[in-house]
């Protein structure tokens, strides 16, 4: 049976219903047998509404609580558990090598200045590095690298990304990556790129990646980034999370 089901979008969150109630299923699934604490005011469903609503407009918890007719208090309380929450639930893509994966990094403007650095895009920014698959764009892997101030390589060695790469063996990067030597990278000589039909086909597949990127970017919270900057992890694995339901529900659809 079919988990999505044609039906209309939610106007906060931009997401059909459908994908909301997957979502709510999902976290009361993860409940089960937790130890029980004080009851929420507010039931699973509106606090996943409230919270993805939270990631999509990027608005404070004050316009938050007057348009769910709650305390700021408590909107912060549900953003700060669900994000978290919703962090969990992201999934490693299996390792399949007759799919390609694609990895870049991208800069998150980030208010937190004890995590972020002024970057060439003029704020103080902190980098996340992406891994997709490029056959359909699912986030395979994140990792908050650290401030945006330096060089892709540099927050991609370390990270949870490099061992997915090391791991998987097909995985494209553009020439910034030249020197790590699991990444497919368009080849130098000298220190230019050789243009030649090699790189214009490289160039077309790794440009999955910016794809991506730009889908992720549609949840402002990316786009100004008020959090602490420990906390950008848990948002950007929230918010890729949402992003894979949404490819998984395209998939479903087209093979109905």
């Amino acid at each position: 049976m079919n988990r999505f089901r044609r039906g209309k979008r939610d106007d906060l969150t931009g997401l059909p219903r459908s994908v909301l109630a997957v979502l709510t299923r999902e976290l009361r699934a993860m409940r089960q047998g937790a130890r029980p604490g004080r009851r929420w005011a507010m039931s699973l469903p509106r606090r996943v509404r409230l919270a993805c609503t939270a990631l999509r407009t990027n608005l404070t918890v004050r316009e938050l609580g007057a348009i769910f007719r709650v305390s700021k208090s408590q909107a912060h309380r549900i953003v700060a558990d669900l994000v978290r929450r919703l962090a969990a639930i992201l999934r490693t893509a299996p390792r399949d090598r007759r799919w390609s994966w694609v990895v870049d990094g991208t800069l998150v403007p980030t208010r937190d200045h004890s995590a972020a650095a002024k970057s060439k895009n003029y704020r103080w920014s902190c980098n996340v590095q992406v891994l997709v698959r490029r056959a359909d764009l699912r986030i395979v892997g994140l990792s908050r690298g650290g401030p945006g101030n330096r060089n892709d390589p540099v927050h991609y060695r370390g990270s949870l990304v490099e061992k997915l790469c090391v791991r998987h063996g097909r995985v494209l990067a553009d020439g910034a990556y030249r020197a790590v030597p699991e990444l497919v990278t368009p080849r130098f000589r000298g220190s230019r790129i050789v243009r030649d039909a090699a790189w214009r086909c490289h160039r077309k597949r790794r440009a999955r990646v910016e794809h991506a990127i730009a889908r992720l970017k549609n949840w402002r919270v990316l786009r100004d980034h008020r959090r602490r900057g420990a906390r950008l992890d848990e948002t950007t694995a929230a918010v890729a999370t949402l992003h894979n339901l949404s490819v998984e529900m395209a998939e479903l659809r087209d093979n109905t």
